[in-house]
């Protein structure tokens, strides 16, 4: 009877094993199949390679919101060290037929920025308060047929050392990297 008990139980616990493992690996093959697809949709714009976008080394895993489209990708990063944080805008911008990137501010607007070569082929631009215009410090890098831009706003030249790290120190995000960066919380694709 204790033999008949134990094969009993022996059985039970492997049919128990196998179930949880099965259910285990479905659930992971669901998250990853989730994951392509979502990546894929909040992608799509981009018909680049994703190794052209690179992020900055020291980029902290929380706090940052992103997006990508057909002109590149723009992320928001908090300062660190800083209450309440200034936000950072970070972004790699393909270059237009002019050499210079959409929607945004160039060197010939001179009424309202004030570009400085800084060298290596970095320019720091420092935006005026006018009537079309807030004030901010940029500080900006060419690479290719893509600028590297780190942006924060208001009028802080202690911060163009930073700027220019985050745009000197990057790397290619691997695809979790990427997705949390920018797949909000609660993100569904159509099909997901």
């Amino acid at each position: 009877m204790r033999t008949t008990t134990r094969w009993i139980t022996a059985l039970v616990a492997a049919v128990l094993l196998g179930c949880t493992a099965s259910a285990l690996l479905v659930r992971h093959e669901y998250r990853e199949a989730k994951d392509r697809r979502d990546l894929l949709d909040l992608t799509r714009g981009w018909d680049r390679p994703l190794d052209e976008l690179r992020v900055p080394d020291d980029t902290p895993a929380d706090g940052v919101t992103g997006e990508i489209s057909a002109h590149g990708m723009t992320l928001s990063l908090p300062a660190p060290g800083e209450v309440p944080p200034t936000m950072i805008g970070y972004a790699v911008l393909l270059l237009d037929e002019g050499g210079t990137p959409p929607w945004s501010v160039g060197c010939a607007a001179t009424l309202i920025v004030v570009c400085t070569d800084l060298g290596d082929g970095y320019t720091l631009l420092e935006e005026l308060d006018t009537d079309n215009s807030d004030p901010a410090t940029t500080v900006r890098r060419q690479a290719g047929d893509l600028m590297l831009e780190a942006r924060v706003p208001g009028r802080h030249p202690e911060m163009v050392p930073r700027l220019r790290r985050l745009i000197t120190e990057t790397h290619v995000p691997d695809d979790a990297e990427l997705l949390r960066y920018l797949r909000p919380d609660g993100y569904r694709t159509d099909w997901s």
